[in-house]
């Protein structure tokens, strides 16, 4: 707790970001997705490999709707696990709260055969399997939209390095989106 702590004064002591980007908190390393896999593989979470494995998680309630998602991310892809959910329905809650504003989901689960699909398309996609799989398949990661002011970037930083620094979280930040896989010690409250 208290190097959390210690993470928040330093980012609130930083100055404002002015014409600058702010710096990148989350890079992404070599082995940033592995990591995510390996968390994921001690919660025994398993990898949704088509849409109809993912249908059948929604019907049971093993994965749940998503509330703020970009209207371009299919409606059958908004969709995660309860805690993921539960984690960015309070992330997005306190957003609010603060800015006035409200956190979009870009991404969220994503199986197996549209992973593999994406790669053909996108370079910097993570794989459909291995070690380095993306989080996507699992329905533990979701990413949210980095269209905001430098303020609310901020804010957003500093609270995603408090719940990284808590274990909640992993966090990649991407081009366009802050890459969030939830599961930690943590993840329901």
């Amino acid at each position: 707790m208290r190097l959390a702590l210690t993470i928040m004064l330093v980012l609130l002591s930083l100055p404002a970001f002015g014409r600058h980007s702010p710096p990148n908190f989350f890079r992404a390393t070599h082995d940033s997705v592995r990591i995510e896999n390996e968390r994921a593989d001690r919660l025994g979470l398993p990898r949704y490999l088509t849409r109809a494995d993912m249908l059948a998680a929604e019907a049971d309630g093993r994965l749940v709707s998503i509330a703020d998602t970009s209207p371009r991310l299919p409606k059958e892809r908004r969709y995660a696990l309860p805690a993921t959910v539960a984690f960015i329905t309070r992330l997005a809650a306190e957003f609010e709260e603060v800015t006035g504003d409200r956190l979009t989901v870009d991404s969220a689960i994503r199986p197996a055969d549209v992973q593999k699909r994406l790669r053909r398309t996108n370079r910097n996609a993570a794989p459909s399997d291995g070690d380095r799989a993306s989080s996507h398949e699992r329905g533990t990661t979701v990413d949210v939209s980095r269209r905001m002011s430098r303020e609310e970037t901020r804010w957003l930083v500093t609270r995603l390095m408090y719940y990284r620094a808590t274990g909640r979280i992993l966090v990649i930040q991407e081009r366009a989106c802050f890459h969030i896989f939830v599961g930690g010690t943590d993840v329901t409250t």
